[in-house]
Parts: structure tokens; C-alpha cells; sequence
């Protein structure tokens, strides 16, 4: 054997390697659907016209991916608490999740995330109206701070013996009376900034809480004024040696199973994040799951073809003289897809169409006079 065919036979070697075993990568997953899909795919591979994927690569168009995004919800909460009940009503019963808590304390530093799990239709419900959580005082009303930076703001601080709401009622002279309050986080140590007051005014307000049972505590009202800059309590310094840990995390529900809860307490005063994911199961067939039929009928073909390619899809026969064909496939009560009118492995006609498009397709929808095709 000479020099060039030798190494011409080693490239063949690599080349088998390389692009051999991707290919059987790709066979093996479509292999596992033919087990059971095994009349659809003979079904596709006889058509005059196959698409290119039909053969290896189901997953591109029915199989979820680990990839996709499967955030639930994301909050934050910045103001310096020890504790934290922050309402997960947003949360399905049949599904599963994972919340990441992270801290961070005055001085910027942060702890590496703590997870928990939650499972909403095995939490556990205390029974009653439990005490700890059961709004009986608020006190220790105070206007920490009014500061002027272009608009003013005031800061608003007090304190209640269970955890509930964080909200204010305030007005000037003449004026309709605006509320703020904080949504889903529910605390004992309240704080609210008011901003964009008028200057040299006074404002009248009181603050309100309200606990996860629904009883409610309003102050006495109150007044203040924004003509001075003042502040009555020193800045926390958080502690530079260490970071700022979580002591405890449980996941509740009210007697009544209509509240979801998160509750949470740290080593010192810090702002709270919160990021809940869903749980993605896998099982031995679909993995994560089948894609939805809207992603796996419009929006993969849109990965390859233009969208203004051909007749709008994603949208329903809604003229009089249109209607929702009853011979071809659409999904949630009519939405046009790329599969209404193209059989998606393959077809023998040109497009994959499934009437003539130069005429018999469009009679499906657009005229009225071939209702009875």
C-alpha cells in the first residue's frame, strides 16, 4: 500500500468516527420512537417527498429540552428584614417546584443559594387560626426619614406581632387619598418608602397590615412634613467577616388550602431573592415531556422557514365568508397551523400539501359554495 492511499484510508477512519457516531447518537434517540411510533414513521419514509428530519431526529420537534427556560417566578425584596413570609399563591397544586433563596446583607454580600422543595399538595396545613401568624398589634409607628434626591421620599417603619402587610394611606390637603404597599411578602418588621411627595407640604396617612388570615390593623392617622431633610436612625453596617446565612426555611398553607407560604429567617437584617423553579420529570419515553402543540406545529418550523413564507398561522377563521376547516387539523378550537394545511414527515405532493395549493386547498376555508366538499 503506498504513502496516499494509506493516509487516505485513515481519514476514512476519522470521518467514520467523527460524523459516524453523531449519526448514530441521532438514530439511537429516533430509534426509541420508532418502538412505539413504528406505523408513522413507515408511514413518512414511503411518502414521494420526505422531510429532512423525519428519519433521526424526532426529538427536534416532540421532545422538550433541558434547555428551556422553567422559571416560575422571581422576586426580590430589598429592604433589610430577619424574617420573611412571602406569599407562592402563583404556584400550581399538580406541579412541583424548587425555590433558591439568596441574601444579601448592607454591606452588598451575598450567600450562595439555599434550596428547598416544594410540593403544594403535600404541604402542611396548620390547623386553625395558628397564634404565631395571627395579627393581634401594631405599634412603634415612626417617619424614619424624609430625603430629597430631585423628588421626595419618606420612609415609614413599624412594627407587628405576626406577620402580615406592608401598606400605607396617605393624602395632602384637597387631595384624593393614594395607597403603596408591598405585594406577597408578608413581615413583623415593616418598612415603606413613599416617593415622589411634593416639598414643603404635609401629608397626612396611616398605615395598615393585614395578616394571611385577612384580619386587618389600621394606625391612628398621622402626619408629617416634607419642608426638612431629616433621618432618626443610623444606617446598618453589615458584618464584613461573615455572610449573611439563612437560619431557617418551611413551606406552609392556610387551614383553608387557599394560601401558599414561604417562610424564612436569616442570622442578621438582609434584602431577600427568591427564584422558583419548576420541577422538569423525566420519564423513560419523553424525557422532560412532549413539546405543546403550538411550539411543536408553528414555531420549530419558523427555526428553518421564514415567517411570512406562506398563510398566516396562529390565528382562527374569524370573517364570515372563512371558516375553521372541518377536513383538516387545527388545535384549540381552530388556531391555523403550519400542520393545518402541510403534512409535517413528508407528503407526495409538492410542499408537503395536502390538497393542490392552487386551488383545492384554499376552497377548504376561503368559499363558501364548497361546503359540502
Amino acid at each position: 500500500m503506498d504513502h496516499l492511499t494509506l493516509v487516505i484510508s485513515q481519514l476514512a477512519i476519522i470521518i467514520t468516527l467523527l460524523f459516524g457516531t453523531a449519526a448514530s447518537g441521532q438514530e439511537s434517540k429516533s430509534a426509541s420512537c420508532k418502538t412505539c411510533h413504528k406505523d408513522t414513521y413507515l408511514k413518512a419514509i414511503s411518502f414521494k417527498y420526505q422531510h429532512s428530519i423525519t428519519k433521526d431526529q424526532c426529538h427536534t420537534c416532540h421532545i422538550s429540552s433541558e434547555e428551556e427556560d422553567n422559571i416560575r417566578a422571581q422576586m426580590n425584596f430589598p429592604a433589610l428584614q430577619r424574617e420573611w413570609l412571602i406569599n407562592l399563591d402563583q404556584l400550581s397544586d399538580n406541579q412541583d417546584y424548587q425555590a433558591d433563596v439568596i441574601l444579601t446583607d448592607s454591606s452588598g454580600r451575598s450567600c450562595a443559594p439555599n434550596r428547598i422543595d416544594i410540593t403544594p399538595k403535600d404541604t402542611w396545613e396548620p390547623d386553625g387560626q395558628h397564634p404565631s401568624f395571627k395579627l393581634t398589634k401594631l405599634s412603634g409607628v415612626i417617619v424614619e426619614e424624609i430625603k430629597r434626591r430631585g423628588f421626595i421620599g419618606a420612609t415609614i417603619s413599624w412594627e407587628t406581632n405576626a406577620f402580615a402587610t406592608t401598606e400605607v394611606e396617605y393624602r395632602t390637603r384637597g387631595d384624593r387619598a393614594d395607597t403603596y404597599k408591598i405585594d406577597d411578602l408578608y413581615t413583623k418588621s415593616h418598612n415603606i418608602i413613599l416617593h415622589g411627595l411634593k416639598y414643603k407640604s404635609n401629608y397626612s396617612c396611616r398605615v395598615v397590615s393585614r395578616d394571611i388570615y385577612g384580619n386587618i390593623l389600621r394606625s391612628e392617622e398621622f402626619t408629617f412634613d416634607t419642608s426638612e431633610e431629616f433621618t432618626r436612625t443610623a444606617t446598618i453596617k453589615g458584618d464584613a467577616s461573615t455572610l449573611p446565612a439563612i437560619e431557617h426555611m418551611q413551606v406552609f398553607r392556610r387551614p383553608d388550602g387557599k394560601g401558599l407560604f414561604l417562610k424564612v429567617s436569616a442570622s442578621r437584617p438582609s434584602g431577600i431573592s427568591v427564584t422558583v423553579k419548576e420541577v422538569r420529570k423525566k420519564d423513560s419515553k419523553h424525557g422532560l415531556g412532549l413539546m405543546p402543540a403550538l411550539y411543536s406545529r408553528i414555531d420549530v418550523c419558523y427555526k428553518c422557514h421564514p415567517h411570512d413564507s406562506s398563510h398566516p398561522v396562529g390565528v382562527k377563521a374569524e370573517s364570515p365568508k372563512i371558516r375553521t376547516p372541518k377536513d383538516l387539523p387545527t388545535i384549540d378550537g381552530g388556531i391555523i397551523t403550519c400542520v393545518t394545511c402541510h403534512t409535517p414527515h413528508g407528503g407526495d405532493r409538492v410542499f408537503f400539501n395536502r390538497f393542490d395549493f392552487r386551488k383545492d386547498l384554499c376552497m377548504r376555508c376561503h368559499l363558501e359554495k364548497y361546503d359540502n366538499l
